[in-house]
């Protein structure tokens, strides 16, 4: 799988968006990086991360379905960042609408999917995602929670990027029908 590693960078899904003007990109090529200057979240919040603790990325995709079912890829996402928590044997992982994933009820994990889309034709979507991996100090951020603060572990970030990248190709191909139903299990609502 193709990725540019950086130290520090403004905003992974603001270089992906700028490199894809310039790049001939396949599905699934990404941006990942120890720190964010300016990262962000849903209705321009910002994301806040120690430098080299969490997981900072941005992945590139190509959706191969029609811009009225672009919800799909939220829930997709979504899914496939559960399935890396719960691989980790982190405690009551579930999805909060419209884009956080909660663990223990407290916010473990973040994402920001921004698409380009032209009529009828799905031109690319931007997924970013922040994880908190390995963080246990949250100022000012109470409902907060991170791997490590809940298990005591410390995880090593890139296997994580690894089976993040598996479970999202792997999401990526199921039924719609699969995906909805799955999804609806881990929403919070329907506990």
């Amino acid at each position: 799988m193709s990725y540019i590693k950086f130290d520090t960078i403004t905003s992974t899904n603001d270089f992906l968006k700028s490199y894809a003007e310039t790049q001939n990109l396949k599905d699934f090529f990404y941006i990942v990086t120890d720190q964010q200057t300016k990262g962000r979240g849903q209705r321009s919040n910002i994301w806040q991360s120690e430098c080299c603790k969490n997981v900072l990325i941005s992945i590139f995709l190509k959706p191969n379905i029609e811009p009225a079912q672009q919800a799909i890829l939220n829930k997709m996402v979504s899914l496939s960042i559960v399935k890396v928590l719960q691989k980790f044997n982190i405690p009551n992982v579930k999805i909060k609408l419209p884009n956080d994933i909660m663990a223990e009820s407290k916010k473990i994990a973040g994402i920001l999917i921004e698409n380009k889309i032209s009529g009828n034709k799905w031109l690319q979507s931007i997924i970013g995602i922040g994880l908190n991996v390995n963080q246990t100090n949250f100022v000012n951020l109470p409902m907060a929670v991170s791997m490590k603060s809940l298990t005591g572990q410390t995880y090593d970030r890139e296997q994580i990027i690894k089976h993040l990248i598996e479970q999202l190709q792997f999401h990526y191909k199921q039924q719609p029908e699969i995906l909805q139903k799955e999804f609806n299990k881990l929403l919070i609502h329907n506990n």
